[in-house]
């Protein structure tokens, strides 16, 4: 699968992507675009449109409640640092920012980065320590987290389906 269009900041594109049965289909930028050229890949999922419907439903539910005392504090910790400035988690009371992906079911996300990552619990916490050695360039900084504390996000946040 392969596109080319260039970007002008303030003018929307759009693309139209028909898949003519269920599957997985991977595209990759076809333009030099940067430093970050190698990483511009997308992953397009086709299913049924009865599936479809389904997996729409379910990303328009909000995230859910902590259900254990790991991921309670791995939610306080998402609260208290500077996660809740820049990512929304739908249901979570000041989660509501735009600036960064949404997480609401980051959980349920085949990968991680841009698809940079497999989305495993060890994977997100990689990311979560140094999204910068993972992908340099990407505007997420580099925390401070101690080893608990990546625990308890990344137990966290694996729990977003």
């Amino acid at each position: 699968m392969t596109r080319k269009m260039s970007n002008v900041p303030g003018q929307p594109n759009h693309i139209w992507l028909q898949a003519d049965k269920p599957g997985t289909y991977i595209g990759q930028c076809s333009e030099f675009c940067g430093t970050q050229h190698t990483w511009m890949r997308i992953l397009v999922v086709a299913d049924e449109p009865s599936q479809f419907e389904e997996w729409k439903r379910a990303q328009l539910q909000p995230g859910k409640a902590p259900t254990s005392d790991a991921t309670a504090k791995g939610l306080a910790l998402f609260q208290t640092s500077t996660c809740i400035n820049c990512h929304a988690i739908r249901g979570i009371a000041g989660a509501d920012l735009r600036v960064a992906p949404d997480l609401t079911h980051v959980g349920s996300r085949r990968q991680l980065g841009a698809g940079i990552l497999e989305n495993t619990p060890a994977n997100m916490r990689l990311w979560l320590k140094s999204p910068q050695h993972i992908k340099p360039g990407a505007l997420m900084p580099d925390f401070s987290f101690t080893d608990e504390q990546l625990d308890q996000l990344s137990e966290y946040l694996s729990t977003l389906q």
